[in-house]
């Protein structure tokens, strides 16, 4: 209880007299421009318990700038007490690269509790034929990796697959090029890309040649979903 109103205080406090700024504003700013590291601790630690989406991008800050570890752990908590999936990007560089241990535990928990990322696959493009092929196998292996693969996500992927199969001297060859262009909760892009190629002695009647390209397509999206899955801290 004792904690509870020296929070209730310090909102008070921070939001100085009747209308001037809401307690949420005044937290922000005392987050981010206030020389004592306990003011701003308290700050992360009530815009954590305010339940905010308004204080995420100030939280996010203080985990990747501020110099006291004490307020990027309170920051930390505050964005998964808000269950910010949003911020994910920011919780991996700190749990990868904070110079302090304690943070990049707490970085660790808070992404633990935002789950599995959740990623949405846009429509491919590119070889008609290898385009159902393409979202088939970016769905399984995603998966498979631990992914979480819905119509939203924080993550979107633009995938484009280029399919070949020509004849070289009585066997069937098919090629395959992937490329999956990767855009994060920042907007932030990245390319991946992947290429596969199987010959088959023969001419491919069209059932088996379908599922052979298939196969193909797979296998040229199992490097792109691997370093992906690399990219985004799961292994």
């Amino acid at each position: 209880m004792t904690h509870r109103i020296e929070v209730l205080f310090l909102l008070v406090a921070l939001a100085g007299p009747a209308g001037a700024v809401s307690p949420v504003e005044a937290a922000i700013d005392a987050l981010l421009h206030d020389d004592s590291l306990k003011v701003r601790t308290q700050a992360a630690i009530i815009l954590g318990q305010r339940g905010t989406v308004a204080a995420i991008p100030a939280l996010r800050q203080a985990v990747a700038q501020d110099d006291s570890a004490a307020v990027r752990i309170a920051a930390v908590g505050a964005l998964a007490k808000l269950h910010a999936k949003v911020a994910r990007p920011t919780l991996m560089a700190a749990r990868d690269a904070d110079p302090e241990a304690a943070v990049r535990a707490a970085a660790t928990r808070a992404l633990g509790l935002l789950g599995s990322t959740a990623i949405h696959i846009q429509e491919p493009t590119g070889t008609p034929a290898a385009r159902e092929a393409a979202r088939t196998s970016l769905t399984n292996r995603l998966r498979e990796l631990g992914f979480t693969v819905a119509e939203a996500g924080e993550i979107r992927l633009k995938p484009k697959v280029v399919l070949d199969v020509s004849d070289d001297g009585g066997k069937t060859v098919i090629s395959v090029k992937a490329s999956v262009v990767v855009i994060d909760a920042d907007n932030h892009l990245d390319m991946m890309e992947g290429s596969a190629r199987a010959s088959v002695n023969g001419t491919l009647a069209e059932p088996r040649l379908t599922a052979t390209s298939a196969k193909v397509v797979d296998a040229a999206l199992q490097g792109v979903c691997q370093d992906l899955a690399a990219r985004l801290g799961r292994r």
